[in-house]
């Protein structure tokens, strides 16, 4: 059997929600992955200092971390399509403000957009996985190592662009992405029904 019989083996009749799920969480990554490498480099750039910047970085990750442990908690509840209708709704504002802040509140805004970015990213394969039981391990796969690394392998290009046009300037592109993730995010089953038991 190849490659794609066997993913579609274990997938079977969701397979196209699981490619819905991927796709967000391929355009998760590549926001995520611009933002963590090209962010430090924009509040040099903007006169804050080397440590600065590493603390608006690490602020960003860990409230990310946070944000995930709380999302995780809440889609136990009311199932994974709310969370991410909520944090993607509120990506887009949530990252455009954070290019304008100025001075202090610029690491408030890296605490919100931190947040937003990295909140669904333990949740697409937990909503995989509960959607195709029998798969787990090819489900894991493609969300975390296929739909990262695509994120990872879209960087250069981000770079490349800021080159031609500005870092702020394409990252102010980037935070539009989550636009584009929310017609696919309406087509994922509704509420906490999502969650199945193999």
């Amino acid at each position: 059997m190849d490659f794609w019989g066997a993913v579609k083996e274990s997938l079977g009749s969701v397979w196209k929600t699981v490619a819905s799920i991927w796709m967000v969480m391929v355009l998760r990554a590549i926001i995520g992955q611009s933002f963590l490498t090209f962010m430090p480099v924009l509040y040099v750039e903007k006169g804050f200092s080397i440590v600065s910047a590493g603390s608006i970085f690490s602020l960003f990750t860990i409230s990310g971390t946070i944000s995930g442990l709380i999302s995780g908690h809440i889609s136990d509840r009311i199932g994974f399509k709310p969370v991410f209708l909520f944090t993607h709704i509120l990506m887009a504002p949530v990252l455009l403000l954070f290019l304008r802040l100025q001075g202090g509140w610029v690491y408030i805004g890296a605490m919100m957009a931190g947040a937003m970015v990295l909140a669904t990213m333990p949740l697409g394969v937990a909503m995989a996985q509960s959607l195709a039981p029998k798969g787990r391990s090819m489900v894991a796969s493609l969300m975390m190592g296929f739909a990262f690394g695509l994120g990872g392998a879209v960087t250069p290009i981000i770079g490349k662009l800021a080159d031609l046009y500005s870092i702020h300037s394409v990252l102010t592109g980037v935070s539009l992405l989550p636009l584009l993730t929310l017609p696919l995010i309406f087509t994922f089953p509704p509420g906490s029904s999502t969650v199945r038991r193999p």
